[in-house]
């Protein structure tokens, strides 16, 4: 496999929420469509999108939100190869209502939802991977898988939101590209600015650190200077999936073999085609595309 993609597994039910909805009573919605969703399966199937081979470790079993998940995942291309049948498992799911201005609300539930056993996982799935993905949500299994990539030599992007300090640490130790949003990492670093953060945790990690700050772009240190990479302006229909697209794009370009500053405008122009669309897996770019219009050759 080319590609392992791991963490959390979820359904999403997205809904275009009209203004001044009345509490108690029945409202009509322009649009309730349902999708796979959550960090590592949107990543995972940009990436196939992407043209790359790609497999997602998870558990799965006979139920209705199983189905979905798998059937969301092989619409993009995702290899079923790496998904685990396990009694009683479901992915979590969870309601993302989305206002006129693109802006999410989102309640969840985790009920049924087994995160990935190590002792499930066959280090022989890292023979001919090129990338390792996984979020800071399913931290046991992915701080396993990150160890597994460091031993094989398999370089990784962490997705790091918010977890455990001492998670948030170790998992950003071992992985050689830690993306953090801006709030994830004031809160592991302590600081307050973005240049703050960047140079803070780049001073406790050898990896490649990347802090994305939403509209405002992304930001890492590189040759020993501070870069900072703008996002693209677009019109903004949805940002769900946005981050994860972010994520998937930088991985791709990275084993396409982009230097790091290009690999974040890879990524940021990539995302920029996500929210134009209702959905975090409505319409992905596909290499064709991104060859056609993005301008950053990559580094020889």
């Amino acid at each position: 496999m080319e590609v392992i993609c791991s963490g959390l597994n979820v359904v999403d039910l997205l809904i275009s929420t009209p203004d001044n909805v009345p509490y108690g009573q029945k409202t009509e919605c322009e649009k309730i469509i349902v999708q796979g969703g959550a960090p590592a399966g949107n990543a995972a199937s940009g990436l196939a999108a992407l043209g790359h081979e790609v497999g997602f470790l998870g558990y799965i079993d006979n139920n209705t939100l199983s189905s979905i998940a798998v059937a969301e995942l092989e619409r993009h291309g995702v290899k079923p190869d790496l998904l685990i049948k396990k009694e009683g498992a479901s992915p979590a799911i969870a309601t993302v209502q989305i206002d006129k201005k693109g802006e999410r609300t989102v309640l969840y539930s985790m009920n049924n939802y087994i995160p990935v056993n190590p002792d499930d996982v066959d280090e022989t799935i890292f023979k001919n991977c090129k990338m390792l993905l996984v979020d800071g949500y399913d931290t046991v299994i992915n701080t396993h898988l990150l160890k597994l990539a460091k031993k094989y030599n398999v370089p990784s992007v962490l997705d790091m939101e918010v977890a455990d300090i001492d998670v948030m640490k170790e998992m950003v130790s071992l992985t050689t590209n830690a993306i953090l949003p801006l709030e994830g990492a004031k809160k592991l670093c302590g600081k307050e600015t973005i240049e703050e953060c960047v140079q803070a945790i780049d001073s406790i990690t050898d990896a490649q650190v990347v802090i994305t700050d939403g509209a405002n772009g992304s930001y890492t240190i590189y040759n020993g200077e501070l870069v900072h990479v703008p996002a693209y302006m677009v019109k903004v229909v949805d940002t769900t999936g946005c981050g994860d697209a972010f994520h998937a794009a930088y991985a791709s370009a990275y084993v396409q073999g982009y230097d790091i500053p290009a690999c974040m405008n890879y990524g940021s122009f990539f995302a920029a085609q996500v929210a134009k669309e209702f959905g975090g897996r409505t319409k992905f770019p596909n290499r064709e595309f991104m060859n056609k219009h993005f301008g950053v050759k990559k580094v020889a």
